[in-house]
């Protein structure tokens, strides 16, 4: 049988997913770049803690954006309600599942949602940052960080029409005590680079794990000058290479704060080095960009977030979020304090697709299966549950994303694939299946030595 001709693009690409690929193309085809807001906190005059997370989401709903991206962590009520209590004892799925961030996860008009994440197991009480300590990693923490992400990917999965990205906030700034730009002599860095990278691994395994089609991997870095230029490491070349993700986020003030132009160089900079890595490069989005108002004065913030916007277009980013909803000390809100659109707002809601892309929230097919034994050795096969009524792809793939084993399509009415392992060597990998719809799923797989 002659492979269909819907996956040749695919088996030209080699690394790429069938499924990104015409995600990429359905974006491309209405809207290059899907421009989101960024809700973290804010000051909202005359409006009460319990009231201020319902009022953001009607502000942030009237900038007519269909992605927005929020935080979940510990210390959401600090930040969020205005100096409530630190959230301890809770968990990722019980603060997304929380009426108030629960509505502004589910409504209608965000199809994507971009989650900011930390685990209440690495970072549950507001100020340890165990997520940073290699040594944290024992079996059992790194179960119960992986777990977390299942059970927050298991959750989000039942929102078919959405997509959500679980990423970080700026790795770099995380590792290098909150100032990666200058390099300063953290006591945490690099050595916290170590414990990141193996924070990333069990993110993606738990996410993964949970088989979710809708419910992406991102891992987000700030820094791609300075560091190097000190000949200090960072998340872009030091932990990306090895770890699995699907988007690549890039909070890009050490860019826009030079010049569009230097914004425009330093995309290809990145999608260059992301090639280099074996990675997908077309899924590099801007995490973060925005201007202070008070910093850059009335005229220069708004005429500089769009000559920015102008470039991401230009560049196809299929994702890029503006810093922030609701003024920040800085004034670099779409809103100010008296609810008030801004002229940064005015710019955002005059850029953000209008027109829903089709092709990406989706999903036509809750595809069950499972794999058996597991761990398995040499040979292991996948069972799913009912005959597929369309034909599989299936792909294996390390850790760090890399591609160890490829199936190529099969006729309809498959009740199992007999899965060959005797050429990969022991480790966990992910099963991934790819049906002609774009649905997949994906399973955590362990080659036995």
């Amino acid at each position: 049988m002659s492979t269909p001709t819907y996956f040749q693009k695919y088996l030209k690409q080699g690394s790429l997913f069938f499924f990104a690929v015409i995600a990429s193309c359905a974006v491309f085809a209405q809207c290059p770049t899907s421009f989101g807001i960024y809700y973290w906190g804010g000051q909202l005059n005359g409006v009460d803690s319990a009231h201020i997370i319902p009022t953001a989401k009607k502000l942030a709903d009237s900038l007519g954006v269909k992605t927005i991206r929020l935080a979940l962590i510990s210390n959401d009520d600090q930040v969020y309600k205005k100096g409530g209590p630190c959230l301890t004892g809770m968990n990722l799925t019980a603060i997304a599942s929380r009426p108030d961030f629960n509505a502004i996860i589910t409504d209608p008009q965000f199809s994507t949602v971009i989650i900011t994440a930390y685990d209440w197991t690495s970072f549950g009480d507001c100020n340890t940052q165990n997520f940073l300590d290699s040594t944290f990693y024992t079996p059992s923490n790194t179960a119960a960080i992986e777990l977390e992400y299942t059970n927050l990917a298991n959750y989000l999965k039942q929102f078919t029409s959405k997509k959500f990205i679980i990423s970080n906030w700026e790795g770099d700034n995380a590792v290098y005590c909150g100032a990666a730009y200058y390099y300063p002599n953290c006591a945490t860095a690099p050595a916290g680079l170590v414990g990141f990278r193996k924070w990333m691994m069990a993110r993606a395994a738990g996410i993964n794990a949970a088989g979710a089609a809708n419910v992406k991997v991102g891992i987000e870095f700030c820094n791609i000058h300075s560091l190097e230029a000190a000949g200090k490491p960072s998340v872009l070349d030091n932990v990306i290479p090895g770890v699995y993700s699907d988007y690549y986020l890039y909070s890009s003030y050490e860019s826009i704060n030079v010049s569009a132009i230097q914004m425009s160089k330093d995309i290809d900079f990145i999608r260059n080095k992301l090639a280099g890595f074996g990675k997908d490069s077309s899924m590099l989005m801007i995490g973060e960009m925005g201007f202070g108002r008070s910093n850059w004065g009335n005229a220069a913030a708004p005429d500089s977030l769009q000559g920015i916007i102008n470039v991401v277009k230009q560049k196809r980013i299929p994702y890029a979020i503006a810093w922030v909803l609701i003024d920040s000390p800085t004034n670099f809100g779409a809103f100010d304090s008296t609810q008030v659109i801004t002229s940064l707002g005015t710019i955002i809601k005059n850029s953000a697709c209008q027109t829903a892309p089709t092709g990406i929230e989706s999903f036509k097919k809750t595809l069950s299966m499972q794999l058996a034994p597991n761990p398995g050795k040499e040979n292991v096969e996948l069972l799913f549950s009912e005959p597929l009524d369309q034909e599989a792809l299936i792909e294996i793939r390390s850790v760090s994303g890399q591609l160890v084993y490829t199936e190529y399509p099969k006729s309809t009415g498959e009740k199992s694939r007999l899965l060959t392992l005797k050429n990969i060597p022991s480790g966990m990998y992910f099963v991934r299946v790819i049906l002609t719809d774009g649905s997949e799923s994906t399973l955590k797989m362990i080659v036995s030595p």
